[in-house]
């Protein structure tokens, strides 16, 4: 058992190698994209005299990503396009990726997953391997989150939500926040025809022409409801942007085009149960827009349960679950898996000796079974990966599983 959680890159920063060690005991990583490409761009950092390169800081990150019990998850980019055309609806909080195979053999159906161009080039980083690719995507990443233009560019695209204003101007930010949530429903979804939103939404993720028309006619034949219900990943990750812009217009966001990067992190949300970061802009955010089934947890709640957990555990005796009822992770674990049932539903010997079995079987189809494509849920999932020299040990990892 394991809960998928989303790190934004204060977190990340946040936690030392000890405690992402403890973390992946516990947790699922799934590791976005952006938090790949933020940790890229310190590579063109200004060297400064007493402190680590540039690319020693790189390194040092990036061992602290490991391939066991972590996913990078598919560029949000991809799954905005395939929830307009109606071929993603729900990850039920759990990484998205891009399957290499599909495999139906022996009555079975399943999925084979390849390491992504960004789980390559972690491992390379690893070693202190960069290529000239590295340095221009770092460059043009560095470039990018100083270019003001972009802000200005970003506020031209919300013009339909300029006059949505705080009246409660003695209310807490939350309040505020909360009514011009309301207020920004209320207007694409009641006040503006529901073409007019959709235009704008596929103009903002900038969706090919082709892909449009596409779009466009299977909105018109649909008869959808509303657009929540025609592409509710796309209407999320709009409703974040949006909520970004008219809190900055009401002066309860700062404009920095970092926090425009940052608000990515929520794009990615609904890829987990849990999400966490130490940004205050990013947390109130998070906390407005509430994405479905996820909870959050604080960098200091999260450090604080990692290093009971390590006080507790040790190298000759794991805990299978988090091993400190007061710690959020504990409740959190108990929310999901309702862990005294679980207890009383303890496998016996035979049933593990079973599992082993069906999983030894599983790996044969993956290595051997015939390409076929399918319909519904598949029976097994293989993720490959290879460790390397600079990640810790499975076994220390996974122990407890």
């Amino acid at each position: 058992m394991s809960i998928p959680i989303v790190l934004d890159k204060s977190t990340f920063q946040g936690l030392n190698y000890k405690d992402i060690i403890e973390l992946h005991r516990y947790y699922t990583v799934n590791i976005t994209p952006l938090l790949v490409s933020e940790i890229l761009g310190d590579l063109s950092k200004e060297e400064k005299a007493g402190r680590k390169t540039p690319k020693e800081e790189v390194i040092n990150l990036s061992k602290k990503l490991f391939p066991y019990n972590s996913y990078v998850n598919m560029p949000y980019e991809l799954i905005i396009e395939n929830s307009f055309l109606g071929n993603f609806v729900d990850s039920e909080n759990r990484p998205f990726l891009i399957a290499e195979e599909s495999i139906s053999t022996k009555g079975k159906k399943g999925l084979t997953f390849k390491e992504t161009d960004e789980e390559l080039s972690i491992k390379r980083w690893k070693k202190g391997e960069f290529n000239s690719l590295d340095d221009i995507a770092s460059t043009l990443w560095r470039k990018e989150t100083k270019d003001e233009n972009v802000i200005e560019e970003f506020k031209a695209q919300f013009e339909h939500l300029k006059n949505i204003k705080v009246t409660n101007t003695k209310a807490s930010n939350p309040e505020k926040l909360q009514e011009l949530k309301e207020k920004l429903f209320e207007r694409i979804n009641i006040e503006m025809e529901p073409e007019d939103v959709l235009e704008r939404m596929l103009n903002y993720f900038k969706i090919d022409a082709k892909k449009i028309t596409q779009i466009l006619d299977r909105w018109n034949q649909g008869g959808f409801v509303d657009l929540e219900k025609f592409a509710e990943y796309a209407y999320y990750c709009y409703s974040v942007v949006s909520m970004f812009y008219i809190g900055m217009n009401n002066s309860l966001f700062g404009d920095r085009l970092t926090n425009l990067l940052d608000l990515e992190y929520l794009f990615y949300a609904p890829f987990s149960k849990v999400f966490t970061s130490n940004d205050k802009f990013l947390i109130s955010l998070y906390n407005t827009i509430q994405p479905k089934n996820v909870v959050f947890i604080s960098l200091d709640s999260l450090k604080t349960d990692l290093k009971k957990f390590q006080e507790i555990n040790t190298s000759e005796n794991f805990s299978k679950v988090p091993p400190d009822k007061s710690t959020e992770t504990f409740k959190i674990w108990d929310n999901t898996f309702d862990l005294e049932l679980t207890e009383r539903l303890k496998p016996t010997e035979k049933d593990l000796k079973r599992a082993e079995k069906e999983f030894e079987e599983v790996l044969k189809m993956a290595e051997s079974g015939e390409s076929g494509n399918f319909e519904g849920e598949p029976d097994f999932l293989v993720k490959k990966s290879f460790m390397s020299l600079n990640d810790p040990c499975v076994c220390v990892v996974a122990e407890r599983l």
